[in-house]
């Protein structure tokens, strides 16, 4: 099954096996390979809930199992995968879950551990390891050029 939603002037392309919406209680509940388009930014997972305010407009995302998701953050494309990923759409900020893993496309920055959160709007990034693993980043140091 595929969808096209409009939720206020965001456009969202859905594909899954099943959609449920209940309109009243705000919520969108999808399930099986679930593809999530909105613009260049692209979701993939077992199962998405879509929580909407009254206005009908996304202020949550929530995808569990085989997630998978590549977003512009601040016009850098990041692409990653986690056991769970909720998107804060007020805040516009990214929470991952269970052996989270995020790279900057076409560099080698890269973002590992436990829990992740991406913050677009504020530009910040931190990340939690586990027990047995710890947090991990990895990324390319901009040498500042002296003026002679």
């Amino acid at each position: 099954m595929c969808v096209v939603c409009s939720y206020g002037a965001e456009l969202l392309d859905i594909s899954a096996q099943k959609i449920v919406s209940d309109e009243k209680k705000g919520l969108t509940r999808i399930s099986g390979n679930v593809v999530i388009k909105k613009g260049k930014d692209i979701l993939y997972a077992d199962d998405v809930v879509i929580k909407t305010n009254a206005q009908r407009k996304p202020t949550q995302y929530q995808a569990f199992g085989n997630v998978r998701f590549q977003v512009m953050v601040q016009k850098r494309v990041m692409k990653g995968r986690a056991n769970e990923i909720v998107y804060d759409a007020i805040k516009d900020e990214y929470l991952l879950q269970g052996k989270a893993f995020v790279e900057e496309i076409g560099t080698p920055n890269t973002l590992k551990g436990e829990k992740v959160v991406l913050s677009s709007k504020k530009g910040y990034a931190n990340i939690d390891g586990g027990s047995k693993k710890p947090a991990k980043i990895t990324f390319t140091l901009d040498e500042v050029k002296k003026k002679k």
